[in-house]
């Protein structure tokens, strides 16, 4: 074996090494998001099987040594439908045990034996892509349509989650090409092969390390702190009235007065891409603490706080000269509202009626 060849072993090794230990790690570790860890569990321990199992064969064949049996066992129709419903479980979507039926054609894959080219080994070719990377745009698709359905009642803490699944998504397209494209250049180039396969196998390290880093971090946060917001802001928009009120201490509410004054009077509110994060920098605070004095002291969370500024912002916009000047859309925008779709929903929730129902009143009241 040349130099290459060990440090390409040792890479392999390190993954399939790794994915085990995060994979047992997981498994072991107390979280709200336990179920869904199963799936990662095997998404894991699914790719650690096929990178050792190809690394003994290899060894094998080059040493004529004979392979157990056990080594025919092909997990890779398991991979993506684990890697799938961890996805779906970890964003709250409701789980439907219909969807383990995913793993059939990797249980009837390994049921029967696949001979060298014959007909079951062509479809397993073409099948594994097919399934992986249909799946992975099903996902994206939710995991977007999610983000879009409750983007009002999300933290910057929580897009954090949504992004490292989405970081998944693309880097396992990545993979794919790099696996494509490393098979068709086995045959033409043998310097292409080894520059795609050393991607390929980085490439599997990074989304092995990525997911044991993000995966303990976050989706236990996501899984909390979601639902909860969600449910919080159902409340308050259903019935405002029910809510209970919280006794404030004098020193947060005075400090919390301050805090508004400040984003008022600096405008910060007119800013489109604000967020917790930004706004805690801008006011010297912790997100913890600047959250935790939103919550108790609006009795709502982060945006809603914030649009209540943009929607008076506007509302005396129309009121002044440059109503005249400016469409509807324009001085939202000058408000700080980012999109059509955020200004009207966030209006029509604070001020119970549509922007051009507001702007007719006033025109009658005129």
């Amino acid at each position: 074996m040349f130099l290459e060849d060990y440090f390409l072993l040792f890479l392999e090794l390190l993954s399939g090494f790794s994915a085990i230990m995060i994979g047992l790690l997981f498994l072991t570790v107390k979280s709200k998001n336990r179920n869904a860890n199963l799936f990662l569990v095997l998404f894991l321990w699914c790719l650690a099987w096929l990178i050792l199992t190809n690394i003994y064969m290899q060894f094998g064949e080059d040493n004529s040594i004979d392979l157990p049996e056990i080594l025919d066992f092909n997990p890779v129709l398991f991979l993506f439908p684990a890697l799938f419903l961890y996805i779906l479980v970890t964003i709250n979507k409701s789980f439907n045990k219909w969807l383990l039926l995913l793993f059939i054609p990797g249980v009837l894959f390994n049921l029967f034996h696949i001979e060298e080219n014959s007909l079951f080994e062509i479809i397993d070719v073409v099948l594994f892509p097919v399934v992986s990377l249909t799946l992975m745009v099903i996902a994206f698709r939710i995991l977007l349509k999610h983000k879009n359905k409750v983007e009002h009642y999300y933290s910057e803490l929580e897009y954090k989650t949504l992004s490292w699944i989405k970081s998944i998504i693309i880097t396992v397209f990545v993979l794919h090409f790099f696996i494509i494209f490393g098979e068709i250049s086995d045959n033409l180039n043998d310097f292409l092969s080894d520059i795609f396969s050393l991607f390929e196998i980085l490439t599997t390290l990074f989304i092995v390390y990525w997911i044991g880093y993000n995966g303990f971090f976050q989706a236990q946060l996501f899984l909390e702190n979601t639902q909860s917001n969600i449910i919080k802001a159902e409340l308050i928009d259903a019935k405002p009235e029910t809510i209970i009120p919280v006794v404030i201490d004098e020193s947060l509410k005075e400090q919390f007065g301050i805090i508004e004054s400040k984003i008022r009077t600096e405008r910060l509110f007119q800013n489109p891409n604000l967020n917790l994060r930004t706004l805690a920098v801008s006011l010297d605070l912790k997100e913890k603490e600047l959250s935790r004095l939103i919550n108790q002291c609006s009795e709502t969370n982060f945006y809603r706080f914030i649009n209540r500024f943009r929607v008076d912002e506007f509302k005396n916009l129309l009121e002044s000269p440059k109503a005249k000047q400016m469409s509807i859309l324009g001085l939202a925008q000058e408000a700080g509202f980012s999109s059509k779709s955020t200004f009207y929903s966030a209006f029509k929730t604070l001020e119970g009626m549509t922007p051009k129902q507001y702007e007719s009143s006033l025109k009658k009241s005129d």
